[in-house]
């Protein structure tokens, strides 16, 4: 698949995440939505996985899934350092301008599956682990050129953004509403993380490597002692920390071979 396709059908993801949440919202779906999906995940996935899914919704771990790439692909990661301040613009203007209450304060919180902190702020929409996953999962399609080639690898990476994204109600942290707005801001803030980086090819400079790897270095850190609120999840947190420390390792010594020169 090439590259205008790939945005066609980003761009039409997005305009139907936003009338499904608006359809959620308009014919009083949302409440019962919520309490099925959240007991099929109970009901039905391993424990633990709905925190794994949402952990890959966390900010350092999507600079993580990203680092996975930046020895043959620093423009992933550029872009997706382009979009975060915009996705954390219109995550932090929905829930202001929304005041949208979260599942725990309109329902009994025993009354429905919780893992991980119990949220019952007015903060709900739209929610920011989906906005990042999506915002990751735009920047590889448009971003890294094996994927667009088939339909099928595409396909898997925006299943992977959805289940994210259906996590944050499994957990009971999140109206389906919240899901389906924060994937069409996510795949908006990737969009323009994406123009940016071409428009900015900074990430081409030889520097430029290095500082990605000592800036996912720190992040891998900060990951590594994160309390995330999600602790089944710390198992999946510390090998996506090694794993980004590893990609940031190879790209170090790549550059520093590439400094060296010719043996």
């Amino acid at each position: 698949m090439q590259r205008a396709p790939t945005l066609r059908l980003l761009l039409a993801l997005a305009a139907f995440f936003l009338l499904a949440a608006a359809a959620m919202v308009g014919a009083g779906l949302n409440q019962p939505a919520f309490l099925a999906l959240n007991a099929a995940g109970a009901r039905w996935l391993p424990e633990a996985l709905p925190s794994c899914l949402t952990l890959l919704g966390h900010g350092l771990a999507a600079v993580m899934l990203l680092a996975l790439m930046l020895p043959r692909a620093p423009q992933l990661l550029a872009a997706g350092l382009y979009a975060a301040p915009l996705g954390g613009l219109f995550s932090a203007l929905g829930k202001r301008l929304t005041a949208s209450p979260r599942p725990a304060a309109v329902l009994d919180p025993a009354s429905f599956h919780i893992q991980g902190q119990v949220l019952s702020g007015h903060n709900a929409f739209p929610s920011g682990h989906t906005i990042t996953i999506f915002l990751v999962a735009t920047v590889v399609a448009l971003g890294y050129p094996p994927l667009r080639t088939r339909w099928l690898p595409l396909c898997a990476v925006l299943a992977v953004a959805v289940l994210v994204g259906a996590s944050r109600i499994m957990v009971g942290a999140h109206w389906p509403s919240d899901a389906l707005g924060g994937a069409a801001l996510g795949i908006f803030a990737g969009l323009a993380g994406d123009a940016l980086a071409q428009r900015w090819p900074y990430w081409q400079r030889p520097w430029a490597s290095v500082a990605f790897a000592l800036v996912v270095l720190a992040c891998a850190v900060f990951l590594v002692m994160a309390d995330t609120g999600y602790p089944l999840a710390q198992p999946l947190q510390w090998v996506l920390a090694a794993l980004g420390a590893g990609a940031a390792c190879v790209t170090l010594a790549q550059q520093m071979r590439a400094l060296r020169g010719p043996a």
